[in-house]
């Protein structure tokens, strides 16, 4: 059994869930039983999956192990099933419908995101209008939580249910020492295989959880922990043997500009004492395994000739890669995309910058920025527009889980990022025929950019050169088409074949099927 460790799956998804994505129909496609493993308890999360493709059978949730609902049979829920009082008086909306005791609120009723009608959550009003508990409905159809709450609206405490609505799990929450949060001080897991357990943490319980699927095979797991921070810790204190990797989905090192002897990245710090507990680590380039190589020679103990194994985010399939060719000239308008997250990393104001001096050349020219990101800092992109007056060239549509539409619509894939482990979106690009404009930073951008085959490398800064190059792209057809066409040969490179052979070398197998690239 193979497991990839990550904290969830969200309506909103970042780089290390795609990796996942990319991951997991590799491992199925090798006929390996594989499934990502996620910690937090969400009843939107199966929700969530599906809208990426996933089936039930592909996750398992920690919550939902202990819950006995690792798979169930899906049902629709409203408000019909609810037993509201008959003296209630109902107002339906299509995203919060809510139930009157007289003139008084009594209850408010969220419905599933995208399911006309259906139940998400119920929260029920005291005398005096304060929220005193919100009940939770699992986007399976089945009522999975209690929650008692805070003046605040957020909760104290949580009951998690059985199917049949017998107690799972209690859960348990105190303010911060800081007082601007709150975090879960106790859990307790009730009558798990005739004993109760009880947890300081959510780490705590996520180790024994591990250490729980881990006992179900006869045969040797293996656990790779893709989510920094989080994942990586509780698979260190296993106490079962497992093949156990920690996946690098962003640089190991605090300073970019030193990531040889600069701190390590927070996230990391805990992990990297305890090295001698893993099998191997894997980066997705192999500039970045280099410079973590240099680092751990200066180590000692075991730790500092732990296996170190370059292997890209993505993989294709020889079905996807043999999809017809988009012609450029089929492509209506003049559009660069830009797909990932929104943050001050990834030089999305750069980016921005780079078009005003597109437009002046290229009227027509229009950039359109996928992803999500800080509120604060996608309202900044949204000012620098209107300072730029590109209102009408550049739109930041949102984060867009139906990508492959959107690629197949661009003519050009950019990005501006100061620093990346590896950027997934301009390697998807590349499989829909899109040349790459970007600067050639850590890591990533020139492993997948051939300059002046398949898209343009340039030197950090030089928001004149790339949008120079933007405007030789946009205005020359042959140009743009030839590049289009080596985009779609350099995604071959990704091709399941190719990268299954690398996860072989990582993780010492031999393969379960005879080559195959269906």
């Amino acid at each position: 059994m193979y497991y990839f460790l990550n904290q969830y799956i969200k309506a909103l998804n970042s780089s290390v869930e795609h990796a996942e994505f990319h991951r997991l129909a590799l491992f199925k496609h090798e006929r390996l039983t594989t499934k990502i493993v996620t910690r937090d308890f969400d009843p939107m999360e199966h929700l969530n999956a599906a809208n990426f493709g996933l089936a039930q059978d592909d996750i398992l949730n920690m919550y939902d192990y202990f819950q006995d609902t690792v798979k169930v049979k899906e049902n629709s829920t409203s408000v019909k099933k609810l037993n509201i009082p008959i003296s209630y008086q109902l107002k339906y909306d299509s995203n919060v419908s809510k139930a009157y005791q007289g003139g008084r609120l009594a209850q408010t009723i969220h419905h599933t995101p995208g399911r006309v009608g259906e139940v998400a959550s119920v929260e029920h009003y005291d005398e005096f209008g304060n929220i005193a508990n919100r009940e939770l409905w699992d986007s399976r159809g089945f009522h999975t939580a209690s929650q008692l709450l805070d003046y605040d609206g957020a909760p104290h405490a949580e009951i998690l249910y059985h199917l049949d609505g017998t107690r799972a799990v209690e859960r348990f929450w105190e303010i911060t020492d800081d007082r601007k949060g709150k975090v879960i001080f106790s859990i307790h897991l009730i009558n798990y295989k005739g004993n109760d357990y009880y947890f300081n943490s959510e780490d705590d319980l996520f180790t024994f959880f591990l250490d729980e699927i881990n006992r179900q095979t006869k045969t040797e797991d293996t656990f790779i922990a893709d989510r920094p921070g989080i994942t990586d810790i509780p698979l260190v204190n296993m106490k079962t043997r497992a093949k156990k990797y920690l996946f690098f989905p962003i640089l190991h090192a605090a300073n970019p500009e030193d990531l040889i002897n600069s701190e390590l990245e927070p996230s990391y710090a805990e992990v990297f004492k305890h090295l001698d507990k893993l099998d191997g680590l894997i980066t997705m380039t192999e500039d970045q395994a280099r410079q973590l190589r240099i680092r751990l020679k200066r180590l000692k103990g075991k730790g500092r000739n732990i296996k170190i194994t370059a292997i890209p985010g993505v993989a294709f399939s020889n079905q996807e890669l043999k999809k017809p060719q988009i012609l450029m000239n089929s492509r209506p308008g003049k559009k660069v995309l830009y797909a990932g997250r929104l943050g001050v990393d990834k030089g999305v104001d750069n980016l921005i910058r780079a078009f005003a001096l597109v437009t002046p050349q290229v009227p027509d020219a229009t950039l359109d920025i996928r992803g999500f990101g800080d509120q604060d800092f996608v309202q900044s992109l949204e000012n620098l527009i209107k300072q730029l007056n590109l209102q009408d060239n550049v739109t930041i549509s949102g984060y867009t889980s139906n990508i492959e539409p959107v690629y197949d619509s661009a003519k050009i894939f950019a990005s501006a990022a100061h620093q990346d482990a590896f950027p997934l979106a301009m390697a998807e690009a590349l499989a829909h025929g899109l040349p790459l404009v970007a600067f050639d930073t850590n890591f990533g951008p020139s492993r997948i950019i051939k300059d002046g085959v398949n898209g343009y490398l340039l030197a950090p800064g030089d928001l004149y050169g790339y949008a120079q190059d933007i405007i030789s792209l946009l205005t020359n057809d042959k140009m743009l088409q030839r590049m289009s066409v080596n985009s779609y040969e350099s995604a071959k490179d990704y091709e399941f074949k190719n990268v299954w052979k690398q996860w072989r070398n990582a993780l010492n197998l031999k393969s379960k099927r005879k080559a195959s690239t269906k």
